[in-house]
């Protein structure tokens, strides 16, 4: 899923957030991957519209 501006994520073992300032330009389907601490980041936050 392609990654909108305001989109969260969080390390679940030291709490590092990324926040995407821009939207991602991907298409549906390319693999996306936000890595901390060898694992993937959860989604704690959706973007914000427009």
């Amino acid at each position: 899923m392609p990654r909108s501006v305001g989109d969260r994520y969080a390390c679940e073992k030291c709490g590092a957030q990324i926040v995407y300032e821009k939207p991602c330009p991907c298409t549906e389907g390319m693999p996306h991957s936000e890595i901390c601490c060898g694992d993937q980041m959860k989604r704690v936050s959706e973007g914000t519209p427009g």
